[in-house]
C-alpha cells in the first residue's frame, strides 16, 4: 500500500508540474468558489496527519494547520511532496492508531475509534482519488483536461474494471 501511495503522490507531482501558478490558485465555480491548490493542500495535510500520527499514535483529520503556503504555491506543494514520499516508508502498517472524530456541528462530541496506521493509509489514498476527481473536473472547466493522464482521479477499481472491459 506504501508503493500505491507514493504512485498517488506522484501523481499530484505530475500535475504540480504541469499547472501554471494562476491556474493552481483560480477559484471556480464547478468547486464551489475553492481552487485546485485548495484541494491539493487538503489532501497534502491528511497525508502529514497520518505520517505525523503513526508515531503519536493518535490521528485527527480535522485538526489541519490549512497550511495557505501549499494551496498558493505548486513550489511549496511539490516541496511538502518531496517530504511526504520517504516519510511514507516510515509508516508501519500494523501499527495501532487512535482516530479522533467529531461528527457533530457543535464540535461537542470527540470519538475515540480504533484503528491502524494501514487502514488510514488505506483512507488517505481512497481520499486523494476522490479529491483528484473533483480536481479533473475543475481542470476541464478550465480547459486543462490533458494535463493529468487518464487515470487520475479514477478509484483503482474502476481501472481495473475498465481494462477487463476493454480486454474482451
Amino acid at each position: 500500500m506504501k508503493t500505491t501511495a507514493k504512485k498517488n503522490l506522484k501523481q499530484l507531482m505530475d500535475l504540480l508540474n504541469s499547472i501554471s501558478e494562476s491556474d493552481y490558485t483560480k477559484e471556480t465555480d464547478v468547486l464551489s468558489g475553492a481552487t485546485v491548490g485548495q484541494h491539493i493542500r487538503h489532501i497534502l495535510e491528511f497525508y502529514l496527519l497520518l505520517v505525523s500520527g503513526s508515531f503519536t499514535g493518535t490521528i485527527c483529520y480535522d485538526k489541519r494547520q490549512r497550511d495557505l503556503r501549499i494551496e498558493n504555491n505548486p513550489s511549496f506543494a511539490k516541496e511538502t511532496i518531496e517530504r511526504l514520499l520517504p516519510a511514507i516508508d516510515t509508516i508501519k502498517e500494523e501499527d495501532q492508531i487512535i482516530l479522533e472524530a467529531d461528527y457533530t456541528i457543535d464540535s461537542k462530541s470527540v470519538n475515540a475509534i480504533k484503528s491502524t496506521a494501514g487502514r488510514e493509509l488505506a483512507y488517505c489514498i481512497e481520499h486523494s482519488i476522490h479529491h483528484q476527481a473533483i480536481i479533473k473536473a475543475g481542470l476541464i472547466t478550465m480547459g486543462l483536461s490533458d494535463i493529468t493522464d487518464e487515470h487520475f482521479g479514477v478509484a483503482y477499481s474502476t481501472i481495473r474494471y475498465r481494462d477487463n472491459s476493454c480486454a474482451q
